[in-house]
């Protein structure tokens, strides 16, 4: 069997040879099928122009089923769907607004300065103190533990041979 070209948009194969694949691709339902694709990938913004220009589907809000899918000419989305939309498009517009602090921002070497170099300074770090643990009573009574059941010391930890643990 030769080769067979698979197109993702449309999920279907075919024969793979050149006017095999230039008849599919110039097809409307490759190029109707191509532009629902690309549509899910639209910004808000341009999405909630479109629909607020539309009136809604009478079939698809009656039924929630419309035979023209996307590319019917009337609104899908509901009046919640659309606030959603508006208050998406809102945020997004609050957070693209040029804001600059009073004093400008910092600047960044100082921030490296403060989370990277700065740590390293000995008056910055700080001296660790090791909980002492305590032998239970009950272990007491056996002499010879495995040192995975030996109390742990600040010694034992760093000089640990994790090897002899059964």
């Amino acid at each position: 069997m030769g080769k067979r070209y698979y197109c993702d948009y449309c999920e279907r194969s075919f024969k793979d040879d050149p006017e095999s694949r230039k008849k599919h691709l110039s097809s409307f339902q490759h190029a109707k099928n191509r532009a629902d694709h690309y549509s899910f990938y639209k910004d808000p913004e341009i999405i909630l122009q479109e629909e607020q220009g539309k009136i809604p589907c009478k079939k698809y809000m009656s039924s929630g089923d419309c035979a023209f899918g996307r590319s019917c000419k009337f609104s899908h989305y509901t009046p919640p769907m659309i606030w959603e939309l508006q208050r998406i498009v809102a945020a997004k517009q609050m957070g693209t607004s040029q804001f600059i602090p009073e004093g400008g921002w910092p600047d960044t070497d100082e921030i490296v300065k403060e989370f990277f170099v700065d740590i390293t300074k000995p008056e910055t770090t700080k001296e660790i103190t090791y909980p002492i643990w305590e032998v239970p009573s009950e272990l007491l009574n056996y002499p010879n533990l495995p040192p995975s059941l030996w109390p742990l010391k600040p010694e034992s930890i760093t000089d640990s041979n994790f090897a002899q643990w059964s």
